[in-house]
């Protein structure tokens, strides 16, 4: 598998009986020998949901995760032994993700191959990263590199580059338990009696059975839903039902972290859906990465008329994991739809209490890191998430929302290591980036500028008078 170039990585595949090929290329096919098979990316048919557009775009990630479906698609034909793949534009990036979550690859080596990386392509070229695309490329490529099952370099001055940019190798650790640690699953519960029921109805039917749920009214005011929560909670009598006066999600989130008896956390809103091997696949994937302090997911949004399981979707949630520098323009982290070690997450202090303002999941996100935590995400979707016009996250101020956020930067103390030398390159990139843009629309509006005073010329009545009386008088 690779973005063919004829590098190391090509002579290494040549001399390997039954080797396939998945070619990433736009243009023709490569010819090769008549021993290798080869694949295009851009003949593999996607499933329904992956045709669901990001709710992002995001197109190195968008292609890597196509990579990721072919390479599923044909290891169940092929059983490979061994897959390659280039760092460069990180096309193994959603691969490995999926590997360290247990979700696929388990008896596949996955083996990265460093010719160069896009880093030291600009940086070769005296060039700043140029917008989002070129900061995701190079958080994919170190991923890549990081958390590969074996690696190889080629030539010794790539290995060098590296080294100045302080990649660490990571590993894959399963931790071994006698018997399923307990997960506390809390909810928030306001005004939304409408759906609450569809949300519980999906985590009773968890494959996952040593589960704690406990779901909090937060001082809600419509008589349904103030009904509908009575009802539940006669209906579930194995979950704890609690009320409070409203003091906003934030705090009713914290209280649900402070009330929790489980190793594990996870916050779900009242109106979303899981997917009823949710919390296996979330417990999976913590107890095999115990360097993970949370793991998001993707997920599916649908629109709020649909109350059961849903077919039809608006948009899709693929979150990266990364880059940090990254975060403080987007949440590149996820949902607050996660799992978190519970112990781990009271640390930090949970969430910002903050009334009137949304993003406090992924202001939380940011606290973690910044504490030095690590954040993972599982390739796969684990819940459906319900799109609301009215949904809290859409009727606050986007601005003030976003403020929230960016306080957490403001200490350069806070900043992961390295972290805050790739957000100021990002900066002074996106701002040379941004002259140069201002520079060739400037002289495009002066040549559009000159096009119209000679058409407006060419066209002036005087003009066609004048002309008129030249030929009247010859």
């Amino acid at each position: 598998m690779k973005d063919w170039a004829g590098s190391a990585i090509e002579q290494a595949l040549v001399r390997t009986e039954n080797v396939h090929v998945l070619y990433c290329g736009d243009d023709t096919s490569p010819r090769l020998p008549s021993t290798v098979r080869v694949h295009r990316l851009d003949a593999i048919e996607l499933t329904h949901t992956d045709r669901v557009r990001s709710v992002e775009e995001q197109a190195p990630v968008d292609r890597s995760d196509r990579v990721r479906i072919a390479l599923q698609s044909h290891f169940r034909q092929y059983r490979f032994d061994e897959i390659h793949f280039g760092i460069r534009r990180g096309l193994g990036f959603r691969c490995l993700q999926a590997k360290r979550a247990g979700l696929r690859f388990e008896s596949i080596a996955l083996v990265a191959h460093l010719d160069t990386c896009s880093q030291r392509l600009r940086e070769q070229s005296q060039m700043w990263p140029a917008d989002v695309d070129d900061l995701l490329l190079d958080f994919m490529e170190k991923y890549c590199f990081e958390n590969a099952d074996r690696r190889e370099t080629h030539p010794t001055e790539a290995e060098e580059f590296i080294r100045q940019l302080q990649w660490k190798l990571t590993s894959i650790v399963e931790m071994p338990t006698a018997e399923t640690p307990l997960v506390t699953i809390g909810i928030a519960h306001f005004n939304l009696g409408e759906f609450l029921p569809a949300a519980l109805a999906s985590l009773a039917a968890q494959t996952y059975f040593t589960l704690e749920v406990i779901v909090i009214d937060d001082g809600s005011t419509h008589p349904l839903s103030i009904a509908t929560f009575v009802d539940m909670e006669k209906h579930y009598p194995q979950f704890r039902f609690l009320h409070q006066e409203n003091a906003g999600i934030g705090a009713t989130r914290n209280r649900c972290l402070a009330e929790a008896r489980g190793e594990f956390f996870i916050p779900m809103d009242a109106d979303n859906i899981a997917r009823p091997d949710m919390v296996e696949r979330f417990v999976a994937a913590m107890l095999r990465n115990p360097s993970y302090s949370a793991l998001t997911c993707y997920f599916l949004a649908f629109s709020e008329c649909q109350s059961t399981e849903p077919s039809r979707f608006l948009y899709a949630g693929r979150p990266t994991g990364g880059p940090h520098s990254l975060s403080c323009i987007r949440n590149v982290y996820g949902d607050a739809n996660g799992i978190f070690r519970t112990m781990e997450f009271r640390e930090i202090g949970g969430y910002e209490t903050d009334r009137g303002t949304s993003c406090e999941d992924w202001e939380a996100y940011v606290k973690l890191v910044h504490a030095g935590k690590q954040i993972g995400v599982i390739p796969d979707y684990l819940f459906y998430y319900r799109h609301r016009d009215a949904g809290f996250s859409r009727s606050t101020n986007w601005f003030l929302n976003h403020q929230r956020v960016i306080r957490q930067f403001t200490s350069p103390a806070q900043m992961p290591p390295g972290e805050a030398v790739v957000l100021w390159t990002a900066l002074l990139g996106f701002q040379q980036h941004a002259l140069h843009l201002a520079e060739r629309l400037k002289c495009r509006r002066y040549r559009i500028a000159d096009a119209i005073h000679k058409l407006l010329t060419a066209l002036s009545p005087r003009r066609w008078f004048a002309k008129l009386r030249l030929t009247r008088r010859s």
